[in-house]
């Protein structure tokens, strides 16, 4: 068989059906199973780590293109696939392995879903402090996965912080595991920080063992509004100057949360979030409001509760994939903080001379900035918002990737706008040499196809 070949479906199907069951194997939903319009041949639903290897491994062996989904709120990440010949089904993989309350560690298979997670834990007054914006079938896996983190980032760190070990199932049908179920466990390389954000390139992730923190018992947030990226850059520089600690610190254009009741100035709004007991929120919240008031142009308001937890979710909307994916585009510029103001300024002039509507957000304190463009069909037109973005956020040092996009958007721009010869790819390339060597798992979909 040729290397680039697509397999028999007819041979594929037999030799799944045989290691699984027949019923788990059945011919791929073009309107449910379709990655960026392409179709799979067959979708596997696997309910064990040893069915995840043994079906990647007659994958392998007939040279079949695998996509593996968990929840699939996700599939839309990363470049449109070369081709997908077996969609591996995780859905059945979704238990709670171990929790240890009291060591604060958690472990469950790949397919549990984060609601299904954060749920059981506050039933201990805990919660794992990774919250990413997700649909509700999406799950620990695929958050894992694709390394995906929300606002609590700026206080607890993104996924490689809390990852404590990970279960993986490889192409020559065996299961490793790295790391344990505890905080401090790691010698030499720490394995699993290579699976973090590698989209399944380098095996597919089975079961993940986390760090879990208590609930705090008061958490508020200080909503202050603000003219213009200029004055929010001056405002951000004082909260990272001074000795505040935020469980949540970012930037969004006002009609994000349009319902919010303060001053009627500003088009934009900063939040910051602090967790603790109540003296300690207290004392945190005022140091935060003496930081930004020169910086602002008008009051703040203080939300908690139900109100909060209302702003924080419109707040991270831009990182969720539209409803309308063929008239939108959401690109995730990276930058130093320091460069945010420039980011956000040339998206709307980007935006502006195109004709393009532009929406802004910015995780602040990580130089984290999405701005997602509508008002234009046309494939070219999105292009070229895109690679005149990528090009000003690349004369800044940053980086630019779309996180949702038309596919013809996808194609003509590329999706991780990054070059073969960098030496942080050429370090992937090898990882996904060693691992996957005939790129069956993701082809085409990752920086390193």
């Amino acid at each position: 068989m040729a290397p680039n070949s697509a397999p028999d479906s007819a041979e594929l199907q037999q030799a799944l059906a045989a290691e699984l069951t027949a019923d788990a194997v059945t011919p791929g939903n073009p309107a449910r199973d379709a990655i960026d319009g392409v179709r799979p041949s067959l979708c596997a639903q696997v309910d064990s780590p040893e069915a995840v290897a043994a079906a990647l491994a007659i994958c392998q062996r007939l040279n079949a293109v695998v996509a593996p989904r968990g929840g699939g709120s996700h599939l839309g990440l990363g470049q449109p696939p070369v081709r997908v010949d077996v969609l591996l089904d995780l859905s059945e993989l979704n238990s709670v392995i171990e929790y240890r309350p009291a060591d604060l560690t958690l472990a469950v298979a790949a397919g549990a879903r984060l609601a299904d997670v954060q749920t059981l834990l506050a039933h201990e007054g805990q919660m794992l402090a990774l919250d990413p914006a997700s649909e509700p079938t999406a799950t620990i896996g695929g958050m894992v996965a694709a390394n995906l983190s929300g606002p609590r980032r700026a206080g607890s760190g993104t996924a490689r912080d809390l990852v404590i070990g990970l279960e993986v199932a490889g192409l020559r049908g065996l299961v490793t595991r790295s790391g344990g179920m505890v905080v401090k466990n790691v010698t030499g390389y720490d394995l699993p920080k290579a699976h973090i954000g590698a989209f399944g390139t380098l095996g597919v992730i089975t079961r993940v063992n986390l760090k879990i923190t208590p609930r705090p018992s008061v958490e508020q947030t200080l909503v202050t509004p603000l003219a213009d990226p200029a004055s929010a850059g001056a405002a951000i520089g004082a909260v990272i100057d001074s000795p505040l600690a935020t469980s949540g610190f970012d930037l969004i254009q006002r009609e994000m949360a349009s319902d919010i009741q303060v001053s009627a100035d500003g088009a934009w709004l900063l939040a910051i979030r602090v967790a603790g007991t109540e003296g300690g929120v207290g004392a945190q919240l005022a140091m935060a409001a003496q930081a930004v008031g020169p910086s602002a142009v008008g009051e703040g308001v203080t939300l908690e509760g139900a109100n909060q937890d209302r702003f924080w979710k419109d707040a991270d909307a831009l990182a969720r994939a539209p409803v309308d994916v063929a008239s939108q585009t959401t690109c995730r510029l990276s930058a130093l903080s320091s460069q945010t103001p420039s980011l956000l300024s040339s998206a709307a002039e980007i935006g502006e001379d195109l004709g393009l509507r532009t929406m802004a957000s910015a995780r602040a304190l990580h130089g984290v900035v999405r701005v997602r463009a509508s008002g234009n069909d046309a494939a070219a037109v999105m292009t070229d918002f895109v690679l005149c973005l990528r090009a000003a956020a690349e004369r800044l040092g940053g980086a630019l990737v779309i996180e949702s996009a038309p596919t013809e958007v996808k194609r003509s721009a590329g999706v991780w706008g990054v070059s073969a010869d960098a030496p942080d790819v050429q370090a992937m390339e090898a990882l996904r040499s060693a691992f996957d060597p005939g790129r069956i798992i993701n082809r085409g979909r990752f920086v390193v196809s």
